[in-house]
């Protein structure tokens, strides 16, 4: 609207129907966002154009203007005033930390150690444990009683009875067919001889020796019959003591007379003549008794 000699400030104001920015706060627009432009209390003062007259004009105000007096405060929700929000968080965080450090220093003291609170008033708790008595288990072991082990060694046979074991060995196999054999030995226990020693050099025969010899000719003379035999197996030895004297007896198996025994004495001690040669080889026939 125009006045008299110039232009109405309320018509420039609200020129082309465009709304106030308290209007344009109201108004929700799209449904995005709308980025807020700067504002400053500045934009609300109506700054007033010059008269081209002489004198004032007076200003009719519209509908909708602002009027003297009237609050220039941006409307609620307008971002054109100071952030206040950020002075308050700020205020806060400060009152927060400076509360944060005051408790720390009171905590922890003035030489970095936490402080002593309050003294305790409470009864220490004393528990007893039981202990039960150690056990004693007693494990008695019966000793068996010591082993007593007797051995018995049966003692060897003395010389008579292996002479006598030997006696019978020959009888088995004895055949007095009347042939003819040699007594190389006839002797009993404790017979002397002096044309023959013992093992030992002596000239007495006993049991042991006259066995010691028989063992001897029937290692020398293996190849043929050797036997053991008393004087009264043979019918050709008969005397007062035929039961104890013990003969050994060779029979080389093919002497028929008494000539070819003495023949085989010559021959076998060579050495020998007359009677030593009867004492160490005499002709025996071979008889029953």
């Amino acid at each position: 609207m125009a006045t008299d000699g110039g232009t109405d400030d309320a018509g420039r104001f609200w020129q082309d129907d465009e709304p106030t920015r308290a209007q344009a706060a109201l108004d929700p627009g799209p449904g995005w966002p709308q980025p807020s432009p700067e504002t400053s209390g500045d934009d609300w003062i109506v700054q007033p154009t010059p008269p081209t007259g002489t004198g004032p004009l007076p200003v009719t105000p519209t509908a909708g203007a602002p009027t003297a007096g009237a609050s220039m405060a941006p409307p609620p929700g307008s971002h054109g005033g100071p952030p206040w929000t950020a002075i308050v968080a700020a205020v806060v965080a400060g009152v927060l930390l400076l509360g944060a450090g005051g408790a720390a220093l009171w905590f922890f003291g003035s030489d970095g150690e936490p402080a002593a609170g309050p003294p305790s008033t409470s009864t220490p708790t004393t528990t007893v444990t039981s202990t039960p008595p150690p056990t004693t288990t007693v494990t008695s072991t019966a000793t068996p009683p010591p082993t007593t082990t007797v051995t018995t060694t049966a003692a060897p046979p003395s010389a008579a009875e292996q002479l006598s074991d030997k006696r019978d060995e020959s009888l088995a196999r004895l055949d007095t067919d009347g042939d003819w054999a040699v007594s190389l030995s006839a002797k009993q226990d404790g017979t002397r001889d002096d044309r023959q020693v013992t093992s030992s050099g002596s000239h007495v025969f006993r049991l042991p020796d006259i066995l010691e010899l028989h063992e001897g000719y029937e290692s020398t003379y293996a190849w043929t019959d050797v036997y053991l035999l008393k004087a009264e197996d043979l019918g050709s030895t008969v005397g007062a003591d035929d039961d104890k004297i013990w003969m050994t007896i060779v029979d080389p198996g093919w002497l028929t007379s008494r000539e070819d025994a003495e023949a085989w004495c010559a021959v076998e001690f060579s050495w020998l003549s007359g009677d030593d040669l009867d004492n160490a080889c005499y002709p025996r026939q071979l008889q029953a008794p």
